[in-house]
């Protein structure tokens, strides 16, 4: 039986999050960073375990930096820790912070435990940062309030690179004939409610290209940064069949005892998603958007 664990599942998407990153997106950060100082002031929230660092030196899009992650799970933030120990040299090490290099890159990070609201609306916090990152975080969020709220962290001239963020689409391959139903009540589930026990929409993506200008901020660059999972000769590559269990784990958690969806045939579905894993045979394909731009 799987032993489903939130920083595995993290991990396990570094490489799908690498083909994923839309290059042109990237590639107008890496310009906005040559014009700026040698050693920006970066905000990650929602940090997860740390992958994305390391990404952006080993791309060389990130030579030296301050580098701030806020995640309100300390256990991904310990998985962070670990990882970046591993990935480079530590030159300094406190309670909550590392110095790390490699190769030519040199950053400064600081790992900080904090709902990312709180740690936005703290008033203790005096840091104003020059770039600003989300992976696959902001779908989780209700946009009009919180983007004036990213904005208040950011220096003047600050920019943002907003990634990952779902769009819409979700597609099983072989199709089944329960998909159309699983998908529909699946991405229900995205959507905020009245009574405010969850934020968030499943077509993030889209409504970013609206609500960041209505927010003041301008967009610079956007473009698609579709998750794809297929088996390779029946096999996946690193630790990809684990994401599938875990993405489909992740529906069934949303959707089990749904008053719209026969519990009989949910379980057949299920059953038949995680042995086409087994198989190497399943196909997942989830769409999103990248967004780079300006802050007000």
């Amino acid at each position: 039986m799987i032993q489903y664990s939130n920083v595995r599942y993290l991990q396990s998407k570094q490489p799908i999050d690498d083909r994923a990153l839309n290059r042109q997106v990237l590639e107008t950060l890496e310009r906005f960073l040559s014009g700026r100082p040698a050693t920006p002031r970066v905000l990650e929230l929602g940090a997860g375990v740390g992958t994305m660092v390391s990404r952006l030196a080993d791309w060389n899009v990130l030579g030296r930096a301050e580098y701030t992650l806020v995640d309100r799970e300390s256990e991904s933030l310990a998985a962070a820790r670990r990882h970046l120990e591993s990935w480079g040299k530590v030159t300094q090490s406190s309670v909550d912070a590392i110095a790390v290099e490699k190769g030519g890159a040199r950053l400064d990070v600081e790992f900080v435990c904090s709902d990312l609201f709180e740690f936005l609306d703290s008033s203790s916090r005096g840091d104003r940062y020059d770039l600003v990152f989300a992976n696959a975080v902001l779908d989780l969020t209700d946009l009009e309030p919180t983007l004036p709220r990213i904005w208040s962290a950011l220096a003047p001239g600050a920019a943002y690179w907003f990634t990952i963020n779902f769009d819409g689409e979700t597609i099983f391959l072989p199709e089944h004939s329960l998909d159309a139903r699983v998908v529909s009540l699946y991405h229900g589930t995205m959507t905020a409610d009245a009574a405010g026990t969850r934020a968030g929409h499943p077509e993030t993506g889209r409504r970013l290209l609206l609500a960041i200008p209505r927010s003041g901020a301008s967009i610079l660059a956007a473009g698609s940064s579709d998750w794809v999972v297929f088996p390779i000769k029946g096999t996946y590559p690193g630790d990809e069949a684990y994401f599938l269990h875990h993405i489909l784990q992740t529906v069934h958690t949303a959707l089990g005892g749904h008053a719209e969806l026969e519990a009989g045939a949910f379980a057949e579905w299920m059953r038949a998603r995680h042995a086409q894993v087994e198989r190497g045979e399943l196909v997942f394909i989830a769409h999103q958007l990248d967004v780079f731009g300006l802050a007000p």
